[in-house]
C-alpha cells in the first residue's frame, strides 16, 4: 500500500476503534457503571484502546504484515488497558449508590388471619 493512503486509512480506523471500544465497554461492564465513572477515566482508557489498536496496525503495515517486537509491546499494553478499564469498571459496581426508594420492598410480607378469625365467629 501507499504510505500516502496509509495515514488517512489509519485515521478511520482510529475513529471505527474509538467507537468499538465505546460500544464494547458499554455492553460489557454496563451503561449504567459508565454513566457513574468520573470522565477522564473513560476518556483515557478509552482513546488509549483506540490509540493503541492504531499503533499496532500501523506497526504491521510498515513491516510487511510481521508481528514483530514492538507490536507485541503494544499489544501486551493493549491488554493491560483493557484490564484496566474492567478494574475500573468493577470499582464503580461495588460503589454504585444505594437506590433510596426501594426500602418498601425488602420489607416481608405480613400475613394476617383476620379472614379466619371472622369465619370462626360466624359458626
Amino acid at each position: 500500500m501507499r504510505n500516502s493512503l496509509l495515514r488517512p486509512f489509519l485515521v478511520l480506523e482510529f475513529l471505527i476503534a474509538t467507537d468499538a471500544v465505546f460500544t464494547m465497554w458499554s455492553e460489557v461492564g454496563g451503561q449504567y457503571h459508565l454513566e457513574l465513572m468520573f470522565w477522564p477515566w473513560k476518556l483515557g482508557l478509552g482513546l488509549g484502546a483506540a490509540t493503541l489498536v492504531v499503533l499496532i496496525t500501523a506497526q504491521m503495515a510498515r513491516n510487511g504484515g510481521e508481528f514483530t517486537r514492538r507490536a507485541r509491546l503494544q499489544s501486551l499494553l493493549l491488554i493491560a488497558v483493557v484490564v484496566l478499564a474492567g478494574l475500573v469498571t468493577y470499582y464503580y459496581h461495588l460503589n454504585e449508590p444505594t437506590d433510596q426508594n426501594d426500602d418498601s420492598d425488602d420489607a416481608p410480607v405480613q400475613m394476617t388471619h383476620i379472614g379466619l378469625v371472622e369465619d370462626l365467629i360466624r359458626r
